[in-house]
């Protein structure tokens, strides 16, 4: 008898060892993550066709560099003002019912864009009110996504399921700008209506997911005071890890810095093909980027992190002074591979150190710190373009991020921290 015992138990810890170590095996073999990964792998394609789509739309509309930085800002205002409030939400349990309300108004939405643009009846100001709809609903979705890979997979393949997210990232980046140059070549409504159906199809592998977890409401009634309490967590959160608190104000510059980028490239190339390429190959070098950043595992965290941003600002540099879309493509990889390097290990340690119970409230909270100073640096920035080059504006980039560089090395405290 206590032979077949010790015999089933061996044979337990076989299998729990082979799961261990065959780790992306037993991540899919959980349905429910299966089911949520594929439908995200979908949507996130929809959204960077979106991504494309919108800024060209508005450039197609108007040719103003000014309402181009006024969709874009329109993209992030919400998630400032929404974001720390979605979090809380979203902590407070039913994950599953959030990401389908999202999901739904999504889809609407960009729908809805696609018809009156068949129409003809689409103006800019619409294009705007439908962007801050659309947004307002990714802030909701966003922080409860998390808290759904943080319940369904199991703590020992949690590192698989980061990479695997990386993985897709870079998948979606390289599909993602390859379709939307085909379909807006084709029609912009025919781009709006495939971000459309990829909502549709995420809600569809959403509502299959069964995980009790997910649909578990909190036992305390959400009031002002309860409210006002969660939200004071996920900002304490945050600044109880060290490396987060002391990087926080030279994360909000570096944001405050890149995100000029999203403008000065639609501005920068001729059509949208090149436009694409442009993408495409900054995904390449996300691709780059995830397979090599391995090689700097035994060394300090800072190191691949100031790496990264050196090569991301030397690119920008250097794109002040060419204009051949072949260089062009190729100072963009490098600009992509030193921003993987960057945002891994930041993603790495926000997961890794933030408790799960708070976690949507603190991802919410480090995202609007985030992207609060993004709409003030997109106006500014459709206001230079009027009187500075964009050739100007990325060497600007360049000085000013490698200063803000230069205080983050300097920094003791972030020192310390980023040698554990």
């Amino acid at each position: 008898m206590s032979k077949t015992v010790l015999e089933s138990n061996l044979s337990k810890d076989i299998v729990e060892s082979d799961e261990k170590k065959d780790s992306y095996k037993a991540l899919f073999a959980i349905k429910n993550y299966s089911l949520l990964i594929a439908g995200q792998l979908v949507s996130a394609i929809g959204d960077g066709v979106y991504a494309l789509t919108l800024i060209w739309t508005m450039k197609v509309l108007t040719g103003s560099a000014v309402l181009m930085s006024f969709v874009l800002a329109a993209e992030i205002i919400p998630t400032i003002i929404f974001g720390i409030f979605a979090g809380v939400l979203v902590d407070r349990g039913n994950q599953k019912k959030y990401m389908l309300i999202a999901d739904i108004f999504r889809g609407l939405v960009i729908l809805s864009i696609a018809l009156l643009l068949i129409g003809g009846y689409l103006s800019p100001w619409m294009l705007i009110v439908a962007t801050i709809i659309t947004s307002s609903f990714n802030a909701l979705f966003s922080p409860a996504k998390t808290v759904a890979i943080r319940k369904i997979v199991p703590e020992h393949l949690m590192a698989r399921a980061q990479s695997l997210s990386a993985t897709i990232q870079t998948i979606v980046g390289l599909l993602a700008p390859a379709i939307a140059g085909v379909l807006i070549v084709y029609s912009l409504p025919t781009a709006f209506i495939f971000n459309a159906a990829t909502f549709f199809i995420s809600l569809i592998c959403i509502a299959f997911i069964k995980q009790k977890s997910l649909t578990e409401k909190s036992e305390t009634k959400l009031n002002f005071k309860n409210f006002s309490v969660d939200l004071k967590t996920g900002l304490k959160t945050i600044i109880a890890v060290p490396i987060l608190r002391g990087m926080i104000v030279y994360l909000v510059l570096i944001n405050f810095m890149l995100a000029p980028v999203s403008i000065l490239f639609p501005m920068f190339v001729k059509n949208a093909s090149e436009l694409a390429i442009v993408q495409i190959a900054f995904a390449i070098g996300i691709l780059i980027g995830s397979l090599t950043i391995n090689f700097f595992s035994k060394t300090k965290k800072i190191i691949p992190m100031i790496l990264g941003l050196i090569l991301l600002l030397g690119a920008f540099a250097t794109l002040a002074f060419v204009e051949n879309i072949v260089v062009v493509a190729i100072m963009v990889s490098i600009a992509g591979l030193g921003s993987i390097f960057a945002s891994i290990i930041l993603q790495t340690l926000f997961m890794i150190k933030v408790p799960r119970e708070v976690l949507g409230r603190s991802q919410s909270t480090m995202r609007v710190l985030l992207e609060s100073s993004k709409p003030i640096s997109l106006m500014l920035t459709g206001t230079l373009l009027a009187h500075f080059s964009i050739s100007n504006l990325f060497l600007g980039i360049s000085i000013f991020g490698s200063i803000v560089v230069l205080l983050m090395v300097l920094n003791p405290a972030i020192r310390k921290e980023s040698n554990e």
